[in-house]
């Protein structure tokens, strides 16, 4: 097993392809690279969090917080996480999702999708179905109740 100083000397290596917060072979903090783009602020630790190739991750690599693109509760309903989804959730707590196909069923529906944090810091997510406009009860005559015709 190597020293951690030779670790740094690999690490020199990949400096340009290392994510935020790591550090060169000096160990001074590197820039954050200009084409990080914030989707909103992690609901756990309260850093920002940015889109990687596998999801959206909290920038404190200690927080562990992410919504991965490969989501099995997403994969359910027949959609995908997208940056738009993401932000929605981080920065409303709520989003829309318009035409859901369930995989068990193959029913469509729309719903409203809250995102919650568990007691171990990791994201849950609960569905919430619009509320249906009622129809007028119709009486025996085919009149509805309550109106003259």
């Amino acid at each position: 097993m190597g020293l951690f100083d030779e670790g740094w000397e690999d690490a020199e290596k990949y400096k340009d392809e290392l994510p935020e917060g790591w550090y060169d072979g000096d160990r001074k903090e590197i820039a954050v690279p200009e084409s990080v783009e914030y989707i909103g602020k992690c609901p756990v630790c309260g850093a920002n969090v940015v889109e990687r190739d596998k999801g959206f991750f909290c920038e404190d690599m200690e927080c562990g917080f992410g919504l991965w693109r490969d989501n099995r509760f997403f994969k359910a309903i027949s959609k995908e996480i997208t940056k738009e989804i993401a932000e929605d959730l981080l920065n409303c707590g709520t989003v829309k999702l318009p035409r859901c196909r369930s995989v068990r069923t193959g029913n469509y529906f729309d719903c409203y999708l809250d995102l919650t944090i568990d007691e171990e810091q990791r994201p849950h997510f609960e569905i919430r179905f619009p509320e249906r406009k009622k129809r007028r009860e119709q009486d025996y005559y085919g009149e509805a109740n309550g109106y003259a015709g």
